[in-house]
């Protein structure tokens, strides 16, 4: 089995999992609580967005392998393009699409294995589903030193933080299982059986 299988085959199967195991702890903790479906930021229970994990988790897998010439590679930077295209054609988000495209330019400029294969990475570059909710609903303060302490206050108003945030952790959640399971299946998270074996027949 290729590793461009192993690894998509590892964040799709490694959500699954946690998936089912907290989608049925949402449901009892409903029923035995009476409490709302929607209690539990870790899942979505919208039919898009549930889809929307998979694809992420999916991708989040492959990733850590953009920094080498591999079909994980081929894969993000495609899909890197089409969502540029649509930013400067559609949206006409100028600046965000130059720091997506500022952004795609430093696993190239990295070596193989180097930060796209961290620990700390995995858990950072995930968070962009955190951040970029609170960047669409604080954008329109501007960026001059005297929108600064409006952006302050509104963000400290816990009435709002939680539910901007609320709509990332899902994604955030499903991201860094991808990874996790991608530097698992590398040797780097935890020493798997398989990447033992490996490093046995390398020696």
């Amino acid at each position: 089995m290729s590793m461009f299988r192993e690894h998509w085959i590892g964040g799709l199967s490694s959500y699954s999992v946690f998936f089912i195991l907290s989608l049925v702890v949402t449901i009892s903790v409903s029923i035995s609580y009476g409490l709302s479906f929607d209690w539990n930021p870790t899942i979505s229970m919208n039919p898009v967005e549930i889809i929307g994990c998979f694809v992420v988790a999916l991708l989040f897998g492959l990733f850590p392998d953009v920094d080498i010439k591999s079909r994980s590679q081929k894969v993000f930077y495609s899909v890197l393009f089409v969502l540029n295209c649509s930013l400067i054609l559609i949206f006409q988000m100028y600046l965000e699409s130059a720091l997506l495209g500022l952004f795609a330019m430093l696993p190239i400029l990295s070596k193989h294995r180097g930060w796209t294969h961290s620990k700390i990475t995995m858990i950072l570059l995930p968070s962009l589903f955190l951040v970029i909710p609170l960047y669409a609903e604080y954008s329109g303060y501007g960026i001059g030193w005297e929108e600064l302490p409006a952006i302050f206050d509104s963000l400290v108003e816990y009435e709002n933080l939680p539910e901007t945030f609320h709509s990332g952790i899902a994604f955030y959640v499903a991201g860094l299982i991808g990874y996790a399971s991608h530097l698992y299946l590398d040797g780097i998270l935890f020493r798997s059986r398989k990447s033992q074996r490996r490093k046995t027949r390398a020696n």
